[in-house]
């Protein structure tokens, strides 16, 4: 496996966080003609991602579930709402936008997955974030 960046010392989340690190790194590399592919599948790989990462969460009673969802749902929100259109995409900006997205998924694992990596590291008192809550609604 490749390590992180920010090893949260949890590896599944570490697993997921490197597989998507790689695939961010692939951006300056890739052909114009195949970014928007890249765009998607990054895309693809980040909601399995938060399922995955979810899931864990949900089997380990994790306290801070509800903020982290809502932060799951607010990223997803940007990207489709930066998803590139169908009709003619200029390769610079789509570029551009996938660095923003990478600076995003880095700010998420770098506070909310972290606090995450934390409860269930152990080393995080429950009782502490037990009333941090963001709107469960969609």
């Amino acid at each position: 496996m490749s390590h992180p960046a920010i090893p949260l010392g949890v590896p599944e989340m570490d697993a997921d966080h490197a597989v998507l690190e790689l695939m961010f790194e692939r951006v300056p590399s890739t052909a114009d003609a195949d970014l928007v592919a890249l765009y998607l599948e990054i895309e693809a790989e980040v909601i399995a991602h938060f399922d995955r990462e979810e899931a864990l969460m949900e089997r380990a009673g994790a306290p801070v579930i509800h903020c982290h969802k809502t932060q799951h749902r607010l990223l997803l929100d940007q990207f489709v709402a930066m998803r590139p259109g169908e009709t003619s995409v200029d390769p610079a900006d789509l570029r551009r936008t996938l660095r923003i997205l990478e600076e995003y998924v880095e700010g998420h694992v770098g506070s909310v997955d972290r606090v995450t990596s934390q409860f269930l590291g152990g080393t995080l008192d429950p009782a502490m974030v037990a009333a941090l809550r963001l709107p469960e609604g969609g």
